[in-house]
């Protein structure tokens, strides 16, 4: 099971192509992403890579088991618990200022949750209070809307307005999550601070997506009421375990673009590289990072001279299968459905290409 929710993971897909992966001393896979081939694999000797930074430094915090990253989890866990848990509780004050279409002041936010806490991870509490307090508001406006067609069950209606406030806690950390990526000079937030938030915030936000507004913002949206109830402890329990630090143990972790990664690496034919690159798609950008037609060139040229044995799995294009369509590669197919489509930019169903070189 892979750590962390990354767009692209192929954890569905590995039957499709399991029976091409080959006997090998050491397992590489230059954009790793969520990893799930790895996990899959538990290879005893290895190499990941991803250009995203923050990815590759969690993976690093994961492989030494930091304990101050572990604290910072744990303190996204508490704290998320308690703002959803305690919204519950006093659900009857939420129900009343709705039902008289009243509204919150940042005011009363603050002391309806003043009695607990988490400067550790919520650094301005004014700030964090006026996310609360737009969000409630903007909920009660939504939900009366959606009364208009339909009209909610009381729980429907709890769950709803519970949402306010948890998607508010998600837009408060989704706004760190900027401020650090786009003026990180401006702030002193350690590594372990950064990665936890980065690793909260991809657990929390709409389908795993990245989507990045004009200013280069990240703004998808929180994932909405089903995840008021995600089991978080269990996502750093996987991180924190022996089986995990086992794993890792030999594994090298590299934050390079691939070329930079294959070229410093000896090859030879008892490695196995796995390649899940960025589609050949106008919508291909992670953390504002695009993966070009020429891109594309440079790794088709280096996996048509490399020793290794290779497998790659990519969406079918008629630029992707012009580039390998050629007798140095053995080509499969199969077919995927994408689980979230963000305004049409993703086809439900596409055809996926499975090549490799076979090198005994």
């Amino acid at each position: 099971m892979t750590l962390i929710k990354w767009p692209g993971g192929k954890s569905r897909e590995i039957k499709e192509f399991q029976h091409l992966i080959p006997t090998y001393d050491r397992y590489i896979e230059p954009f790793f992403g969520g990893g799930a081939v790895f996990f899959h694999e538990n290879p005893k000797q290895s190499v990941i890579n991803d250009i995203s930074t923050n990815l590759t430094d969690f993976y690093s915090l994961v492989k030494t088991q930091n304990e101050h990253f572990k604290f910072y989890l744990l303190q996204y866990n508490d704290a998320f618990s308690y703002y959803k848990n305690h919204t519950s509780k006093n659900i009857d004050i939420f129900f009343e200022k709705y039902s008289t279409n009243a509204s919150f002041s940042k005011q009363e936010i603050m002391k309806l949750f003043i009695n607990k806490e988490f400067h550790e991870i919520i650094t301005n509490y004014e700030i964090f209070y006026d996310f609360l307090a737009q969000s409630i508001n903007d909920k009660f406006k939504r939900t009366k809307k959606n009364e208009l067609k339909k009209q909610m069950c009381q729980t429907d209606l709890e769950n709803n307005l519970i949402t306010g406030i948890t998607s508010g806690f998600y837009l408060y950390f989704r706004k760190v999550y900027n401020d650090i990526q786009l003026a990180p000079l401006k702030h002193t937030y350690s590594k372990e601070y950064t990665i936890a938030n980065f690793f909260w915030i991809r657990e929390y936000c709409y389908g795993s997506m990245f989507r990045y507004n004009s200013e280069g913002a990240f703004n998808i949206p929180y994932g909405g009421i089903s995840y008021n109830n995600k089991d978080f402890s269990r996502k750093i329990n996987q991180i924190f375990n022996e089986k995990t630090k086992v794993l890792f143990e030999n594994t090298n972790i590299f934050n390079d673009d691939f070329e930079t990664l294959l070229d410093q690496l000896t090859l030879s034919s008892s490695d196995f590289i796995f390649l899940d690159p960025p589609y050949d798609t106008e919508f291909s950008d992670y953390e504002g990072r695009s993966f070009k037609g020429s891109d594309q060139e440079r790794l088709r040229d280096f996996l048509l001279t490399t020793p290794a044995k290779f497998l790659l799995v990519i969406k079918n294009t008629n630029f992707i299968y012009s580039l390998y369509n050629r007798d140095e590669f053995t080509i499969e197919n199969f077919d995927k459905t994408y689980t979230y489509n963000i305004r049409d930019r993703n086809n439900r169903a596409v055809s996926h290409l499975i090549i490799t070189n076979k090198k005994a």
